[in-house]
């Protein structure tokens, strides 16, 4: 993949750690556990965690540019990749609240290019975009670079894979797609008359919570320069520039930073958005045609979010992976525990730091 700029860097300026005077609060047990990722693994960190809507600990680590050494705050901007896909589905929630469609209706219904996207058993349903099984190919690996590359908008992506075979009919597989997020993401848009998904989670979620800093990345024009972070490759303290760009809406792209995060997971927690029974549904995991729960490696699949118990607790999580960013997102169900954490090296693996650091938070 074509980096943007490369410079590498034989060894990361002296490192800034702990919690700045805008991050607090903070727990000097967390600090521990992430400092020494930092400068090693990635030049910069931000880790928020949660219990039951209250902020315990929320701080920045290391830069969030390297050449400038402008250190990572819990204002700092990141993209969240992956993680993206919890505010899509989330949305779509929303507008089966307000009845405007259900899991089991046709997505041909509300975007009708897929009218002809069908398998010999049935089509496409909206339940299948969001927990995976709808069959449609991966619009990365496509061979147009009018799809796959940095230009690609939804309504090609979109418009392309109605013309796709499928990998396997729809309800029969799990198979992790980005293209039934983008899928998910035009319909959403759609389905609420609107120019794009980031006109709807801005109405339907990020300015109800007060969410001033979240964007999707086609906006990035304009957001503060100097509050983004920059992203970076590599490991062991030499790291190196990474930035591909996309437009497109979804399966990832949104940017934001801790203070905003923070909002959304006090509104998963308190029923700002969903009450109590609505949220359980986005951690419940979805199903087959032939009845059976998803099972990969393990691991169910609810509205945006890896399903999964472990010690005895049940678990949503989701990890983000792209150029220039690491991210991973964790929600103990039981507890009520909650870890974010954003990085701006693509090449750290945050699912065990997570787990280290609910334990320290305890």
């Amino acid at each position: 993949m074509v980096r943007l700029a490369a410079v590498l860097i034989a060894c990361l300026p002296v490192l800034v750690s702990g919690a700045t005077a805008s991050d607090a609060p903070h727990l000097v047990a967390v600090d521990n556990v992430v400092e020494p990722y930092v400068g090693r693994d990635t030049p910069g960190l931000a880790v928020l965690v949660m219990s039951k809507g209250t902020v315990l600990h929320k701080s920045g680590y290391g830069f969030a540019d390297i050449d400038a050494e402008r250190p990572v705050t819990a204002q700092t901007i990141f993209d969240l990749a992956s993680v993206s896909k919890e505010m899509t589905a989330l949305a779509a929630r929303l507008q089966m609240q307000d009845g405007l469609y259900d899991e089991d209706t046709a997505v041909a219904d509300i975007l009708p290019v897929f009218a002809d996207q069908a398998s010999d058993d049935r089509a496409i349903v909206v339940g299948d975009l969001i927990h995976h099984v709808s069959g449609l190919t991966d619009y990365i690996n496509a061979d147009e670079e009018s799809v796959s590359g940095t230009e690609a908008t939804n309504a090609v992506v979109v418009n392309w894979l109605a013309d796709q075979p499928l990998d396997h009919a729809p309800g029969t597989q799990f198979d992790y797609s980005n293209s039934g997020y983008v899928t998910l993401g035009s319909l959403v848009a759609m389905a609420d008359g609107a120019d794009s998904l980031n006109g709807v989670l801005h109405a339907r979620i990020w300015d109800d919570l007060g969410m001033e800093s979240t964007n999707l990345v086609v906006l990035a024009e304009g957001v503060d320069p100097d509050r983004m972070a920059t992203g970076y490759s590599g490991l062991e303290g030499d790291f190196e520039l990474s930035h591909v760009p996309s437009l497109l809406e979804g399966d990832g792209n949104v940017l934001t930073c801790l203070d905003d995060l923070a909002l959304y997971e006090t509104a998963l927690s308190d029923g700002s958005l969903l009450d109590e029974q609505a949220i359980k549904t986005l951690f419940e995991n979805g199903t087959l045609d032939d009845g059976s729960p998803i099972n990969e490696d393990g691991a169910g699949y609810g509205y945006g979010w890896g399903l999964e118990t472990w010690g005895g607790d049940q678990y949503a999580t989701h990890s983000g992976s792209w150029m220039g960013t690491s991210t991973y997102y964790q929600r103990n169900l039981d507890t009520g525990m909650t870890v974010i954490l954003l990085a701006n090296g693509e090449d750290i693996s945050l699912a065990e730091m997570a787990v280290d650091v609910e334990a320290a938070a305890e």
